[in-house]
């Protein structure tokens, strides 16, 4: 039977010099070893457990996997580990389709937000599970918010980075002093994703809004370009504000030697 040097290995199934040995190493493949020169043997045999091996590895299956696949497990075993395996790509698969999904969406809205800014369309504000992380410049790190912040980060890229501006009355003095940042989704979105929609996150209902998209520049901007391009517009219309005006960071860009976000928002009206 025909022997072939590591080299003669590598180059046939396009495998690195390290990760034969790691093979090896993991009880994947033993070669035959000339105690002299140090110069590993293989045969058709090593090839074939080789060739299996990558035939494992293409459906991401753990090399420790892989071991037991080649050296230890029966129909059952083998089958059951295949079943498995199923479960995670299907999980994946999901997963990478919702990102796909979310990606179209963000793509489809940087594309439409520039013809949108200064344009008041009716809408209806959409419901979301909103779970706050920042009022102003101030980050939340009590244990309450810790927790559920680590499954929103981990939810990525389907929540929306979202804000709130509490004091909207014209009658309050704190009026646009204040607005709090935070992450958002669709309740059966956040419910599929396992976040937890009671205390400190909170429901935000679906109302009647005005719908823009508006633009602010470098920092300490966001409030007062809200307060002229979009509050001062909706008033301008003859309408009152109603509830809390909520929106989105839709991108940050540079433009003309220019930082300018651009920001989506929903102002409940009356």
């Amino acid at each position: 039977m025909k022997k072939y040097k590591i080299g003669a290995v590598t180059k046939l199934l396009n495998l690195s010099e390290d990760t034969l040995r790691y093979y090896e190493s993991m009880g994947l493949v033993t070669p035959q070893k000339d105690e002299e020169s140090g110069y590993r043997y293989y045969d058709a045999w090593d090839l074939n457990f080789l060739l299996d091996s990558i035939w494992y590895r293409s459906f991401d299956f753990p090399l420790k996997d892989v071991g037991k696949m080649l050296n230890e497990d029966d129909v059952d075993a083998f089958a059951k580990r295949c079943s498995k395996r199923q479960v995670e790509l299907l999980h994946t698969i999901c997963a990478y389709k919702q990102k796909l999904d979310a990606l179209t969406r963000f793509r489809e809205k940087i594309l439409r937000m520039k013809n949108r800014i200064g344009v008041f369309e009716m809408s209806e504000r959409p419901e979301r599970i909103y779970q706050k992380h920042r009022v102003k410049d101030d980050f939340t790190f009590d244990a309450d918010t810790l927790g559920p912040i680590k499954k929103w980060l981990a939810a990525m890229p389907l929540p929306d980075h979202t804000f709130i501006i509490p004091h909207y009355a014209e009658s309050d003095p704190k009026r646009f002093s204040e607005y709090w940042w935070g992450f958002s989704l669709p309740p059966d979105v956040a419910i599929r994703n396992g976040m937890d929609v009671s205390p400190p996150a909170e429901y935000i209902p679906s109302v009647k809004s005005v719908y823009t998209v508006f633009t602010a520049n470098e920092r300490r901007t966001f409030l007062d370009s809200f307060q002229s391009k979009v509050a001062a517009r909706v008033h301008g219309m003859g309408y009152k504000i109603a509830d809390r005006p909520m929106g989105n960071l839709l991108v940050r860009l540079h433009e003309d030697g220019i930082f300018t976000r651009y920001f989506e928002v929903w102002t409940p009206i009356e």
